[in-house]
């Protein structure tokens, strides 16, 4: 009886500060203690056909700025552009900290860029976009570096050509080519006949950890997963240590190179990620942020981050010409009349006449919106969001992918309509596919120009066709935290 009472007490107590809780924060759907909203975003993502359509349900009904409670943690989404900038861009400095999900905090051992925090992740951040600076990431240097391995897949396609037709599979074609300018960047390395091997046996891990890695995945604490669902966390597991284990190798052996001496680093010009990396090690040898396990995890989150966004984006761009091609031809017709009908390759020079293109380049990444689920951050102090005052602690997020299907800022926000962004030019402002604040992606000017580039050439040389079945534009993994582009269709390039 008295252990009835006292488990009875412990119940009352506990629901009587979770509705406490409930009535502080932004509103949402109708939460229980300890499940929270779980059931209500399971059945709206079933009944909508994905996470994101539930997300603009639950904004649709609860307004811009919605909480959801994930088990018994709140998570704050936002979902309009002014209040994202209030919060992350005016108030940034309030938002630096990641709330990290239980596997990642497991996996990454708060090593690395996307899921670290502190002193250590802001070293690292600040560290990264200096050298990539320094390499020339966002201008002439690094468009060389572009067009050398765009030149290079063209060369090949060239090469196939049958009939003045080569047959493609544009998923492996731009996973290649993006995956090779990063591993250059990276590692100073770019994937050939020789390696190519070693590429698709990394984006086959990452593709069946997209495959299972879900919202449940990212809420779960680590003992439920190793013990209930030991295949899912392996293959999550599995595919950050290959990655990781396969670029450190470089590193590693740069390393051991230059302790015997058979390596030399030029620390005015190093040659590529690595070599700065070293330098930096050398130079900071108590540092905690300057070890070679700390270069791992870096490597494996610029790598991953830098080739998925930017390909998946590719893909997408070109799936969706197959079934819009009065787009592609209308961005070949501005291309064409600013290269001198077509004399000479587009250059990031070219980006401020190029209107069309970059309005259809923004459409893309609209509709591609890579995260379907953003990720969390925390206040370390607390703040105002509305007429909503918020504790320290709270986790909430510039949730994009509601932002970028908001049909109060992207009217008939389903349709693929490039116009839209030049009708209305300051809707190109409220897009954020590289997040907002100061965690936005470190490598979003390389991400920026590879796509401006490699959109704008591959039209002005190629006539693009479907060969057979359209690709869908649908997202191929709708209840995954990541989104994944149809590539299960086949391209015709025709060399005009």
């Amino acid at each position: 009886m008295i252990l009835v009472l006292i488990l009875t007490t412990l119940l009352s107590i506990l629901i009587i500060r979770h509705y406490q809780k409930v009535r502080k924060l932004p509103p949402g759907p109708i939460t229980l203690p300890l499940i929270g909203n779980i059931p209500q975003i399971v059945y709206y993502s079933w009944k909508n056909n994905g996470i994101v359509p539930a997300f603009e349900y639950f904004r649709k009904k609860y307004g811009n700025v919605f909480t959801l409670w994930l088990g018994p943690f709140p998570h704050v989404s936002i979902a309009d552009f002014e209040t994202n900038h209030e919060v992350f861009v005016k108030n940034g400095n309030r938002y630096k900290d990641r709330f990290l999900s239980p596997i990642f905090e497991e996996l990454q051992e708060d090593h690395g860029l996307v899921f670290a925090n502190g002193e250590k992740w802001a070293e690292l951040r600040k560290f990264t976009m200096v050298t990539f600076r320094n390499m020339g990431v966002g201008n002439e240097i690094m468009e060389e570096k572009i067009m050398e391995e765009l030149n290079a897949r063209c060369t090949d396609l060239d090469n196939d050509a049958v009939n003045g037709r080569t047959i493609v599979e544009h998923g492996k074609l731009f996973e290649l080519m993006v995956g090779s300018v990063i591993n250059s960047l990276l590692v100073g390395k770019r994937f050939g006949e020789d390696n190519k091997e070693e590429f698709l046996h990394i984006r086959h891990l990452i593709e069946t950890s997209n495959e299972v890695f879900t919202t449940f995945d990212m809420i779960m604490p680590v003992w439920v997963l190793k013990t209930f669902f030991p295949a899912r966390f392996g293959t999550a597991a599995n595919a950050l240590n290959t990655i990781k284990d396969y670029l450190g190798k470089e590193a590693e052996e740069r390393f051991e190179n230059l302790i015997s001496g058979k390596y030399v680093l030029d620390e005015n010009s190093p040659k590529d990620y690595v070599d700065a990396f070293l330098v930096k090690m050398q130079k900071e040898k108590d540092h905690p942020a300057y070890t070679m396990k700390s270069l791992k995890f870096v490597l494996s989150d610029l790598w991953s981050a830098g080739h998925d966004t930017t390909a998946t984006t590719l893909i997408s761009g070109f799936n969706q010409f197959m079934h819009h091609p009065e787009v592609a031809r209308k961005c070949r017709e501005e291309l064409l009349r600013l290269t001198d009908g077509g004399s000479r390759p587009l250059s990031l020079k070219d980006r401020a006449e190029s209107r069309y293109l970059n309005a259809t380049i923004a459409e893309i990444q609209r509709h591609a919106s890579i995260l379907n689920v953003n990720f969390w951050k925390t206040s370390d102090a607390p703040t105002k969001i509305n007429e909503y005052e918020l504790d320290a602690g709270e986790i909430l997020t510039a949730q994009m992918s509601a932002l970028h299907v908001n049909e109060d800022i992207f009217k008939d926000a389903g349709e693929f309509r490039p116009e839209r962004f030049l009708e209305d030019e300051k809707l190109i402002h409220q897009l954020i596919p590289f997040g907002i604040g100061k965690r936005s992606c470190v490598g979003e000017n390389l991400a920026r120009a590879e796509l401006f580039l490699v959109f704008g050439n591959l039209l002005l040389r190629y006539d693009i066709q479907p060969h057979g079945k359209l690709p869908s534009t649908a997202d191929q993994l709708p209840f995954s935290a990541v989104k994944i582009a149809d590539t299960s269709a086949k391209l015709e390039f025709i060399k005009i």
